[in-house]
């Protein structure tokens, strides 16, 4: 058993806490790995300082049981990912330390994390918030958290999805999403929703004086010269550009029921800060695996 000073030396990374779920992302993650030509690491953290602290065990061989336990549980898992997906490279490992702070601190030097959204590490069935969104919210690479309900069999298959703010950040994001459909020979589907609420309330009954179609148009040429660059550098990628009169949350929603991966950005806001509403509706509700890649402020 290891401390969280573990490094990822740039292998996809997966927790697992022995639930039939954790075990649907290793075997997920695996599929990442092998896209990415790297290896995997899956790791089992175990909470035991906080837990030595308040209940510590006096019996040595309970605790030598636990340890065994936990070594067990991580090793069947990689053993499991290798008889079903073939990939040789896969590596187990237990931490001793909180599962959200493990991840955080391997996601350093990972390529990508690998989380189902409830139960992770060894402390199954905790919710969102204190798991999948707390790794979401400080990690240093691209997480991709998946959907409760296991994945369909076509998920490779289907168009990456990725959503277009318009903003600083976007290059990180669409190069992600290019080299995910590049790697599953998809076409790549960039969505950029506008809605102005706020607008449209303050215009009240002046609405329909306004030009919408002009406002659609600039929204479309905003997209456009955002994706312009992968048009060259990524000239084997089918590039399809979507814009969508509608909030954030429900067009990303409606373009994950038929996507294979949804990737969208993140702003770290800081270690006490909440998800946005964006983030959250999305990690709660999209109909396939969310990729969230990390952007600085």
């Amino acid at each position: 058993m290891t401390e969280s000073r573990t490094s990822a030396a740039g292998r996809v990374v997966v927790g697992v806490d022995g639930s039939e779920s954790s075990l649907g992302a290793a075997v997920y993650a695996a599929g990442v790995a092998r896209r990415r030509e790297v290896g995997l690491l899956v790791v089992h953290a175990t909470p035991w300082r906080g837990v030595d602290d308040a209940l510590p065990m006096t019996d040595p061989d309970i605790r030598a049981e636990y340890d065994e336990s936990a070594t067990t549980l991580v090793r069947s898992a990689a053993d499991t990912v290798r008889e079903t997906t073939g990939l040789d490279d896969v590596t187990a490992e237990v931490i001793q330390d909180h599962p959200v702070d493990a991840l955080v601190a391997l996601s350093a030097t990972a390529s990508v994390l690998v989380i189902g959204r409830r139960g992770l590490g060894g402390v199954p069935g905790l919710l969102l918030g204190s798991t999948a969104g707390a790794v979401v919210q400080r990690s240093d690479c691209p997480v991709i958290a998946l959907p409760d309900e296991p994945a369909a069999d076509d998920l490779d298959r289907r168009p990456v999805v990725v959503g277009v703010e318009g903003r600083e950040g976007d290059g990180e994001v669409l190069a992600f999403a290019v080299t995910e459909a590049r790697a599953r020979g998809t076409e790549l589907v960039a969505v950029h929703a506008w809605r102005e609420v706020g607008m449209e309330a303050a215009l009240g009954g002046f609405g329909p004086y306004v030009d919408w179609t002009t406002v659609e148009a600039k929204a479309q040429q905003l997209l456009s010269e955002a994706v312009a660059r992968w048009g060259t550098e990524a000239a084997d990628v089918v590039i399809r550009e979507t814009v969508a009169r509608d909030r954030a949350t429900p067009a990303l929603l409606t373009a994950s029921e038929t996507a294979g991966v949804l990737v969208v950005g993140h702003r770290h806001r800081g270690r006490l800060a909440r998800l946005g509403s964006t983030m959250h509706g999305v990690l709660h509700r999209a109909s396939c695996p969310v990729a969230v890649v990390p952007l600085q402020q």
